[in-house]
């Protein structure tokens, strides 16, 4: 009886500290893969008392009087967990995700999904994609074909770019689907002789419809072609032909019948979905030449990124959609759940990450706990005093960071760990981006830079 009533009384005590003490303005940091802004003072979230009601449930916060953590759950901004930005650890769990949402439920029962198509002259119609309308069905979705003279059918067989944003805004999903290959111009590049003969006016229309959906910020799924699409809207560019610039026989990598092993990031969208190993099927010749900005590649074969993702964006070069029956529906079926929601955020991390919270949001942490710091100068110094390194995330040099010379290191044992450094927070400030060499890299950093670390760690 006396341990419950001290327990009590703590818990009471401790109510009342947080309802005197002032809440320090955190400033807002963003983190998003496609467009992290500039930061701006923020301010705490609206109540009647003038302070955020958080529970202190001791089974879900530890609240020591100086530092917050937030253990796997799920909390509402302003009422259960503070806007602002935090450390996200990996609490020893095979997966480690922070789920952000604007609202906790779906807010479309099936999502339209936009399927791309090329249009063949000669039947006057456009090319089937069975087996893309059947996955997505499946997958819980309305697919969306181009029909008559749909702005969909007028974007893909005439290239009319001016639908692209009206396109985005009105259907919740883009499965850039398979196809020839791209005009090398489009990614600054002579046309190799092994390509084969361009559709520019899909070209231009893949091209358009990836953009408008990544400015709308909505999901986005790139297959075979559709992930080499994505990779040169984004900047990357293309390997023209495996056999000639790789020297790899593509016996794996063109034949519909047969498999071959594809290596995913441990951590990952992808690893969360199909697991660490996947027997996968493919048609190309051509693959994406290092992972355009922003994105982390989660998959290879040898030499060959097999797929990528940022954001709410997966693309993968191989054919999940003939698939189905041989564990791909989950890829699908997750695919269509965020497009299900009106703006959803998922974090991956391996380690660490960093993570900004607003007001009005909804938060599920799974295999991981968040732990609050304030975003201000002194957060680099109170990160490395903490872990003995700056973990994933992005950082001001000369402010969060001082300049000088680091060394970057893998955050476990991987291959696909990257860094890029910008000369301000938008990703077409890029001044370059690199895969980590097999055990780590030097770099001197100057006062004004930023640097993304994914999957590495920097000291």
């Amino acid at each position: 009886m006396k341990r419950i009533t001290a327990l009590i009384l703590f818990l009471i005590c401790t109510s009342i500290l947080i309802s005197i003490c002032s809440i320090e303005p955190v400033y807002e940091y963003s983190n998003n893969s496609h467009n992290a802004g500039q930061a701006e003072q923020s301010k705490p979230p609206d109540n009647p008392s003038g302070q955020p009601d958080i529970d202190l449930n001791p089974d879900n916060l530890i609240n020591d009087g100086e530092i917050m953590v937030y253990k796997s759950g799920s909390y509402k901004t302003g009422t259960d967990i503070l806007e602002g930005i935090y450390v996200a650890k990996n609490d020893g769990s095979r997966i480690s995700k922070v789920t952000i949402k604007d609202s906790p439920e779906p807010v479309t029962e099936k999502p339209e999904i936009i399927l791309t198509a090329r249009f063949l002259t000669g039947s006057g119609g456009f090319a089937e994609r069975d087996n893309y309308i059947n996955a997505i069905s499946k997958g819980g979705g309305t697919p969306v074909m181009p029909q008559d003279d749909t702005e969909l059918a007028q974007l893909l067989r005439y290239g009319a770019v001016e639908y692209a944003n009206v396109l985005a805004e009105r259907y919740d999903g883009l499965v850039l689907t398979g196809g020839g290959d791209v005009a090398a111009h489009f990614f600054n590049q002579e046309h190799h002789p092994a390509s084969g003969r361009p559709d520019e006016t899909l070209d231009v229309a893949e091209l358009a419809l990836a953009r408008a959906f990544i400015e709308a910020n909505k999901p986005i799924l790139g297959i075979c072609r559709g992930m080499q699409v994505i990779n040169i809207a984004m900047g990357g560019e293309l390997i023209q032909d495996i056999p000639d610039l790789l020297g790899i026989d593509l016996k794996f990598h063109h034949d519909e019948e047969t498999r071959h092993p594809v290596k995913i990031r441990t951590g990952s969208w992808l690893y969360d979905l199909i697991g660490a190993e996947a027997y996968v099927t493919s048609t190309h010749h051509q693959a994406i030449d290092g992972a355009a900005q922003s994105f982390t590649v989660v998959a290879q074969t040898g030499p060959v990124i097999e797929a990528m993702e940022s954001g709410n964006i997966l693309c993968v070069q191989f054919h999940p959609e003939r698939m189905l029956d041989e564990g791909m529906l989950p890829l699908f079926e997750d695919f269509i759940r965020r497009c299900s929601y009106k703006n959803i955020e998922i974090n991956y991390f391996s380690t660490h990450t960093i993570i900004e919270i607003k007001e009005g949001q909804y938060i599920d942490i799974t295999g991981a706990e968040l732990i609050k710091i304030e975003h201000t100068q002194e957060m680099g110094e109170e990160l490395f005093e903490e872990y003995g390194y700056y973990p994933e995330g992005m950082y001001q040099i000369g402010f969060h960071i001082p300049e000088g010379e680091y060394t970057i290191n893998y955050s476990n044992d991987t291959d696909f760990a990257h860094f890029a450094i910008y000369e301000t927070t938008a990703n077409e400030s890029l001044l370059f981006a690199k895969m980590l060499p097999q055990e780590s890299a030097v770099i001197t950093l100057r006062k004004g830079q930023f640097i993304r670390l994914i999957y590495a760690n920097m000291k």
